[in-house]
């Protein structure tokens, strides 16, 4: 993808697009790093939530319904077993389980790790940018991008999509596997 020289403005206009945040209720630059880490929030949810369901799937042997295992639900075991364990669970130690459950590819699992530390360091901090692991380039980084770019942010939704692909096929498709 060729890198476009925008300004300041036309970045924030184009970050908020990209994200589907309407730009007439932007009103400053702080605006757009709530938009920003609110992207990135999501981006981890979505992987975090996948990959609870492979885990799910494979300790219940439960189908999703249409109402997100419904049935399931009804159980106390279902339910201590997801607000007592699942809930409480880290994404990284997520992947570890469903790596235990079976292979997951060496580059879906570094897209994992690296969205599990771009979420910690812009969710944990105002200023993510002079944090110890950021301080030497005062850039968020991911794969080399500044997230807070709109390079690094396509990248990095591109990438968050690559895992979250290859789980839900995982889950639901073709790459679903015998666990």
């Amino acid at each position: 993808m060729a890198k476009i020289s925008l300004n300041l403005a036309d970045e924030a206009a184009a970050i908020a697009k990209l994200v589907g945040v309407n730009l007439d209720e932007i009103k400053d630059k702080s605006d757009v790093r709530l938009v920003l880490a609110a992207e990135v929030a999501n981006q981890y949810a979505r992987i975090d939530e996948i990959l609870a369901e492979i885990i799910v799937r494979y300790f219940f042997d439960v189908e999703p319904d249409v109402l997100h295992f419904e049935k399931a639900w009804k159980t106390d075991k279902f339910k201590i077993f997801v607000h007592h364990i699942l809930d409480e669970m880290v994404l990284l130690k997520k992947l570890s389980i469903v790596r235990a459950i079976g292979p997951v590819p060496n580059e879906v699992s570094r897209i994992i790790d690296r969205i599990s530390a771009v979420r910690s360091g812009i969710t944990h901090s105002f200023f993510p940018e002079n944090s110890k692991a950021n301080r030497a380039t005062g850039k968020v980084l991911d794969a080399g991008d500044d997230v807070r770019s709109l390079d690094g942010l396509r990248q990095f939704k591109d990438d968050a999509d690559t895992a979250y692909r290859y789980l839900h096929d995982r889950l639901y498709g073709s790459a679903r596997r015998a666990d």
